[in-house]
């Protein structure tokens, strides 16, 4: 059943990617007319068939009268004249029975000459022809009697015109008898053809009316389809998945707008990681601010933790950097501040965080790091930074305090303390020659 699903769907998928390649209101237009179109046909062939139906039923009804009355009337006539042995002398009408014999040799030769009566069974209609051609001749006779009625005839006369009454009855009955079969047979005919018409017209109107509902499900699908992507895409951006984007298919409105909509939220996302950035980076030295250096040491110590390795930090403070602006000036302090940062993260492995804690102090962050290996990073460090400094005036060397997780503290804050405590015993034991006057007693800003 699965592939039944599958094959569905992607059908729907095909067929919403073709639709998709016309704009909205080609679509739309296209819809109208595909409906009106059949719509139209079939109501006008719905009318013509119910026209030719209703048509047919009052021929068949005009026909039974036509062909069956003569030959019923007369059969009456025949067996009242018998009971009356047409008393002539009693002053009655004499029925007209050369024009009924008229009309139903007319009946007979209408048949016989008609394409529509074809579908009348021929044996039928033969052998009421028979019986008919077979009572003719007693009728006319009856004919003959009956303008001869005023004179006195023989009781045989009498007995032989009842005999010839009774076998022209016999024989119109049965030429009625079987002519009313065959009219009986070709009405049943018409039903079935009616009623095979009707179904026809039933499943018709059933068959279009399902392609056009699934042309406007269609339709629907492929106007509501881009929509729901749109509105999918913006949830997920909502949840902050910024990498969200909705699909591009098609040739029309919504695939602009989806193109837009990208372009947008590229634009957005560009504009967020930017902002992200700067709220997150010193804008003189291009490494992390306050607040970045602390989000990064918190996420080394979690992640750290889970695998029980040990983080690292190095709290770093850079020596005579106010001697270095006030004889300079601030752009030489500035200038000192860039060469530190890139001497720093010459020095720092990939995967360690550099960032300017406030001031002249730096804070780096070295995770899976314990604490042999973060003492020889900060040796080198202070080694290739002091070397600087020695060949250059306004180049600051540096002090540097260690700290390692878990040992000294488990949380940013008490990691922080235990290598503010480090740096100030550096600077405690560092011999009073290497410390400017000015720069005596003073302390690193630590929050």
């Amino acid at each position: 059943m699965d592939w039944i699903f599958q094959g569905q769907a992607t059908g729907t998928m095909l067929l919403e990617w073709q639709l998709r390649r016309f704009s909205v209101g080609q679509r739309i237009a296209a819809a109208i007319a595909l409906l009106l179109l059949p719509l139209a046909a079939l109501s006008m062939a719905s009318l013509v068939v119910l026209n030719d139906q209703e048509a047919t039923f009052r021929e068949t009804v005009e026909e039974s009268i036509h062909t069956l009355l003569p030959l019923s009337t007369l059969e009456h006539y025949l067996q009242r004249a018998l009971v009356d042995e047409l008393k002539a002398q009693s002053n009655e009408s004499v029925p007209n029975f050369t024009e009924l014999t008229e009309n139903i040799d007319k009946s007979f030769s209408s048949i016989d000459g008609s394409a529509h009566d074809t579908d009348l069974q021929a044996d039928l209609v033969g052998d009421a022809r028979k019986a008919w051609v077979h009572a003719r001749p007693s009728v006319q006779s009856l004919i003959e009697q009956v303008h001869s009625m005023h004179q006195d005839r023989d009781e045989a006369s009498r007995q032989e015109a009842q005999a010839s009454l009774q076998l022209a009855i016999s024989d119109i009955g049965m030429a009625r008898q079987q002519l009313a079969q065959a009219v009986e047979a070709r009405y049943t005919d018409a039903v079935a053809a009616r009623r095979s018409q009707l179904m026809w017209l039933i499943w018709s109107w059933i068959v279009t009316l399902a392609v056009a509902a699934l042309l406007i499900i269609a339709l629907l699908h492929s106007l509501l389809g881009p929509v729901r992507a749109l509105i999918r895409v913006t949830r997920h951006l909502e949840q902050g998945v910024t990498d969200a984007r909705a699909p591009v298919t098609g040739n029309d409105e919504f695939t602009a707008l989806a193109e837009h909509f990208n372009q947008m939220a590229a634009h957005w996302e560009a504009t967020r990681e930017s902002l992200r950035s700067e709220a997150a980076q010193d804008p003189l030295t291009g490494a992390l601010n306050r607040r970045g250096i602390m989000i990064a040491l918190g996420k080394a110590l979690a992640a750290d933790g889970r695998t029980g390795q040990p983080t690292s930090i190095l709290l770093m403070d850079l020596d005579h950097f106010k001697r270095i602006n006030d004889r300079f000036g601030h752009a030489a302090g500035d200038r000192a501040l860039l060469w530190v940062t890139a001497q720093m993260r010459a020095v720092l492995r990939e995967g360690d965080f550099l960032g300017r804690y406030g001031g002249d102090e730096f804070l780096a962050v070295l995770p899976a790091t314990d604490r042999l290996q973060a003492d020889q990073v900060a040796q080198r460090m202070a080694r290739v930074i002091g070397e600087g400094a020695a060949a250059a005036a306004d180049y600051p060397s540096l002090s540097i305090g260690v700290a390692c997780a878990p040992a000294e503290g488990s949380h940013p804050e008490d990691l922080i303390k235990a290598a503010d405590q480090a740096l100030y015993e550096v600077k405690r034991q560092r011999p009073a020659a290497a410390v400017a006057p000015q720069d005596a007693g003073e302390r690193p800003a630590v929050s």
